[in-house]
């Protein structure tokens, strides 16, 4: 039965987490997304996904083959002919092809050309290309493009996945925001309901006029009005949150009504010494700049193959031949005396139009490519930097915000000892005491945006949301 999001963290998150369910940290829900969104699981489908061709261009690189073929043709009583070739190629890294053969032919009409000793006749030579495959083929192009693209994968799986924490965790920080609000709405309702019931008993008294208990009462009103807004948004929040929790199973977990936010814990403010050594270290790990440099490998491969596509295709066959009672004479291949057969293969167009184009295109996405490396490297370092001066700016918001709250603290209690005393009106009371529910509302502000601007900058420099300890 799916039912509590802390019952979830129960089997998926550390155990010092299970001790605050119902409450819900950030670090909690960052694991929970992690492990189970959707999104992250397509990113890692991703990477399997490059294995695979991977896996497939390396098979195509290095897989031995074994073919064989029988023919035979019988009439009359009479057997035409008996053909019987197999053979093992095995491909290496360099181009050139191993291969080993028997062919064996027997019957009364026979090829000349194909006729073998009664025990067949073994072969064992090379195949290597001497035109356009001798810098690279397609075998090797195809095997670098798809290594490349490989890497490329596994970097668009880390940004993906950063991106999906960065939205996790500005969901997380809106939802506490909004119970922050909530707690203060909440807070200042009551803190009226207390005032209006002292107003109407000195009312009674004759101690106020009866004015206030209408001062009052639009105090309450203005009170309720803003606790009604903030449960609606604390409930658009939680509905929010709910949308990054699934469970191993890839099913969407309900939501516990009683979870809260965990305040997520403090961390140092990052120097500038530290911001520049992650800014470099970013130029060439940063998950964007990596998928960029892999897409230009890639790009590169493929350049490579269609230069090499406008040299002749010229490929050299060599074998050294035996019967099946010689099998010594094999050895002393490549030995170009005895038994042996050569062949020699060679093609080329003319106009070579469709080389040509393919050239230039792919030289044109080599070019594109370096281009977008170029763009997205620069892009890297400007959002790093906007982010690292918006946690700057959000640090120092959040202390001055904290002095903020004391002073409206302290108006507040200086002009509720004057109202006591008879020197000030219930006006400026509820003035001073709605100003500090301001002031505690822009502290909740000041604290959601350096949650935010953590986050914000951890995926600038290519962390997922979360920056490492400096």
């Amino acid at each position: 039965m799916r039912w509590l999001v802390g019952v979830a963290l129960l089997v998926h998150v550390p155990q010092p987490v299970l001790a605050q369910s119902p409450g819900l940290s950030l670090d909690s829900l960052r694991a929970v997304v992690a492990a189970h969104h959707p999104v992250a699981r397509q990113a890692q489908q991703m990477v399997r996904q490059a294995d695979g061709a991977v896996l497939a261009a390396t098979g195509a690189m290095f897989d031995p083959q074994l073919s064989a073929s029988w023919e035979r043709k019988a009439f009359g009583g009479r057997e035409y002919y008996n053909y019987l070739e197999a053979a093992i190629k095995v491909p290496t890294p360099l181009g050139v092809d191993l291969k080993i053969g028997l062919e064996k032919t027997t019957g009364q009409y026979i090829a000349p050309d194909r006729r073998t000793p009664a025990q067949g006749l073994l072969s064992l030579g090379l195949s290597m290309p001497i035109g356009q495959g001798i810098i690279t083929d397609r075998r090797r192009a195809e095997l670098g493009a798809a290594r490349a693209k490989r890497d490329g994968a596994a970097a668009a799986r880390e940004a993906l996945l950063n991106a999906l924490l960065l939205e996790a965790t500005t969901a997380w920080a809106d939802w506490y925001r909004a119970e922050r609000m909530l707690e203060i709405a909440r807070e200042g309702r009551s803190l009226i309901e207390v005032r209006s019931r002292g107003i109407a008993a000195r009312v009674t008294r004759g101690d106020l006029a009866a004015v206030d208990t209408i001062e009052v009462r639009l105090e309450v009103a203005r009170r309720e009005a803003t606790l009604a807004l903030a449960e609606a948004d604390a409930a658009a929040a939680r509905a929010r949150v709910a949308t990054y929790l699934w469970d191993a199973d890839g099913d969407p977990l309900d939501w516990n009504e009683a979870t809260r936010p965990v305040a997520a814990p403090t961390r140092p403010r990052p120097d500038s010494a530290w911001i520049a050594g992650e800014l470099t270290r970013a130029l060439t790990m940063h998950p964007k700049v990596r998928k960029a440099r892999a897409d230009g490998d890639a790009a590169t491969a493929a350049r490579r193959q269609a230069l090499a596509e406008l040299f002749p295709d010229v490929e050299a066959e060599a074998a050294r031949l035996a019967d099946r009672d010689g099998v010594s004479g094999l050895s002393d291949f490549p030995s170009g005396s005895g038994n042996y057969k050569f062949g020699l293969r060679a093609s080329t167009g003319l106009l070579l139009l469709k080389e040509r184009g393919k050239a230039g295109e792919a030289s044109a996405k080599d070019r594109i490519a370096a281009l977008i490396l170029a763009d997205i490297r620069r892009d890297v370092v400007a959002e790093a930097r906007a982010a690292a001066a918006g946690l700057e700016g959000a640090f120092r918001a959040a202390g001055w915000q904290i002095e903020a709250v004391a002073l409206a603290r302290q108006l507040l209690a200086a002009e509720q000892r004057r109202f006591d005393a008879g020197e000030s009106s219930l006006f400026l009371v509820n003035q001073r005491e709605r100003g500090l529910l301001d002031e505690t509302t822009k502290l909740a502000d000041a604290e959601v945006k350096h949650i935010a601007s953590v986050a914000k900058l951890a995926t600038a420099l290519g962390y997922p949301a979360q920056l490492p300890e400096p």
